[in-house]
């Protein structure tokens, strides 16, 4: 039985095939984060900024940059998500596509070209250590000098996730939750303990901030959100990363 990342991927692609599921607003916690830490960072990058949205799903964050005056991108899994970004978002067949880039191997560069900014909002959790590492690599090799980077990830604090605490990873780092996300699928996860583990999965980046934020609903829900910047070239050499 498979049970990490292409589970997942399958599980996702079904719900999208199958439900009217998928995001009809932006998320929050993003929206807020751009306004106190991306915006202000965009000084000195080409305009219009040049945005991936990674996991895209209906584009309603995709919808949120665009209504902004950004260039927007977007991939999802699922054929049925993309549809409904170029058929009811009105977004671009050549700009949104549907993919598994890990999968497909596929170069995102070679795809789209370099972005200035890479946004992978309530995706990465569903990811192996190993593939999303190499899922990273990929976000690397196809941002500009200088280009940001968002991610969140879920904490133990949280209601779908806090019964799990004491369960034992698989060897892909991820634990089986029976009902995940707002789709309620049974599907293997990553949760992160803190901060410092948070900094450690995107170490490849220049840390901008890692915030902390709570969502009070039927119990906390806690998530964290980090926001990097790509190493800057200095003095013909590269820092730290790719």
């Amino acid at each position: 039985m498979e049970q990490g990342t292409q589970s997942n991927s399958k599980a996702w692609a079904k719900v999208y095939e199958t439900t009217d599921f998928g995001n009809r607003y932006p998320t929050d916690g993003l929206v807020s984060l751009y306004y106190h830490f991306i915006k202000e960072r965009q000084n000195g990058l080409a305009f219009p900024v040049k945005v991936l949205d990674f996991a895209c799903s209906h584009g309603a964050n995709a919808r949120f940059f665009r209504d902004m005056g950004f260039e927007v991108y977007g991939i999802d899994i699922s054929e049925e998500a993309i549809e409904y970004c170029v058929k009811e978002q009105g977004f671009d067949y050549e700009k949104f596509i549907a993919c598994d880039v890990l999968a497909e191997d596929v170069s995102l560069e070679e795809l789209f070209g370099k972005f200035d900014l890479i946004i992978a909002s309530e995706c990465l959790y569903y990811f192996s250590n190993q593939d999303l590492q190499r899922l990273l690599g990929k976000f690397y090799a196809c941002m500009n000098e200088g280009a940001i980077f968002y991610a969140n990830m879920h904490t133990w604090n949280h209601q779908l996730y806090r019964n799990y605490q004491n369960t034992r990873p698989n060897e892909e780092g991820l634990i089986e939750v029976r009902a995940s996300g707002t789709a309620a699928l049974p599907l293997w996860v990553k949760i992160v303990a803190d901060k410092e583990e948070m900094r450690k999965l995107f170490g490849c980046f220049q840390e901008i901030a890692t915030v902390c934020s709570v969502l009070e609903l039927e119990s906390e829900n806690e998530t964290l959100h980090f926001i990097g910047r790509k190493q800057q070239l200095v003095a013909g050499r590269r820092e730290e990363g790719w």
